[in-house]
């Protein structure tokens, strides 16, 4: 297979593609990629070659450019929240529907560790995912280790997710993959009208009251949230092989929640209730901490991310002439293995699926 040369200045005429658009794409995953990502709304991929370059004194310029380490190859989409749907493809089955932790299986499981990302494409003019489309070629990203999750949700927009994988091989190929066009008149994507949150003290039970724990604040109002992951890998190669045998987590990890929101009402606190004092020890109270976006009556289930005594790592308050006065809360949750349930462990970072409306 060579290096392709592309016609720059093409003649257009009936048999030639004027240009690729989301309608003509698909994007698929797993160990074989052939479970189609749903509600996917980009997709971005690259790859870099690094090279030495190789000089020697009495010569100003190269001798030579030799490639030396492994290519990377790195590969990102963002699609809207519909249950746990994608969950479940990219983490498993027990760490997306929230049985398990939610690094249990990529660090556990081969099938999930590594997975086939695929890029399908259709003719033009034609919805990739209509029955019998004709495939073209598309591109294929075997052996996709996933390096960073994050799920977001604010006033005003739909609650998305964004995910980030690494690989060192890259090819364009036939992608025969298919999935099913989405014909629901329900509900298909979560709304951020059903974002709700819980907090209690580490070891207790979430209540039905919407609060979270904050130093200073006793009613606030919150426009935004971010949850995030992020799973950096060591690359490992040896002597004797010309690509890694192994992409490894480096660990340990931990998981931040962010929560912005604007301020109603503030309360007396203390930071020594965090940090302790000369002569107390520092409390540091831990909190369980979930946000639950709920299903509506009808359509696909809900998504819960849920922190198993989390830290409160700091609060940023803004304030300014023409602005609501408002305050980020940080928190932070160790992830641990995941190998038991939300309620069995110390600390960790769970999904959940969520069937109810409330």
């Amino acid at each position: 297979m060579a290096i392709q040369t592309a016609d720059t200045l093409k003649t257009v005429d009936a048999s030639t593609r004027k240009r690729v658009i989301y309608q003509s794409e698909a994007l698929f995953a797993g160990s074989s990629g052939t479970s189609n990502l749903q509600r996917v709304q980009s997709i971005n991929y690259n790859f870099t070659v690094p090279r030495q370059d190789v000089n020697q004194y009495g010569q100003l310029g190269q001798i030579e450019r030799v490639i030396v380490e492994v290519p990377t190859v790195s590969l990102d989409f963002d699609y809207l929240l519909a249950g746990v749907t994608n969950e479940k493809i990219l983490l498993g089955n027990n760490s997306g529907g929230g049985t398990k932790g939610v690094i249990y299986e990529v660090n556990s499981s081969s099938t999930i560790e590594k997975q086939k990302y695929m890029i399908g494409l259709s003719a033009e003019g034609v919805d990739h995912l209509s029955a019998g489309s004709a495939k073209k070629k598309g591109f294929v990203i075997d052996d996709g280790f996933l390096t960073s999750y994050a799920w977001n949700a604010s006033v005003g927009e739909i609650p998305t997710a964004s995910v980030g994988v690494e690989s060192t091989k890259m090819e364009v190929g036939t992608v025969s993959s298919t999935g099913t066009k989405e014909t629901s008149t329900d509900p298909v994507v979560l709304r951020p009208g059903n974002c709700k949150f819980r907090s209690c003290a580490t070891g207790g039970a979430f209540g039905t009251s919407d609060d979270l724990p904050a130093l200073g604040f006793d009613i606030l109002h919150v426009q935004s949230m971010s949850v995030s992951l992020d799973v950096p890998r060591e690359s490992i190669s040896r002597l004797g092989d010309k690509f890694e045998y192994a992409r490894l987590i480096t660990f340990p990890l931990s998981a931040t929640m962010s929560i912005e929101g604007i301020i109603s009402d503030q309360a007396a606190s203390n930071l020594t209730d965090i940090v302790g004092t000369a002569s107390v020890a520092a409390p540091d109270p831990g909190y369980d901490l979930a946000c639950k976006i709920f299903k509506s009556t009808a359509g696909v289930n809900g998504l819960g991310l849920r922190f198993k005594n989390a830290k409160i790592d700091g609060h940023s308050v803004s304030s300014s002439i023409g602005s609501n006065k408002s305050v980020t809360l940080d928190y932070t949750v160790q992830v641990d293995e995941g190998n038991s349930t939300f309620a069995a462990t110390s600390a960790g970072f769970y999904l959940e699926e969520i069937t109810t409306t409330s």
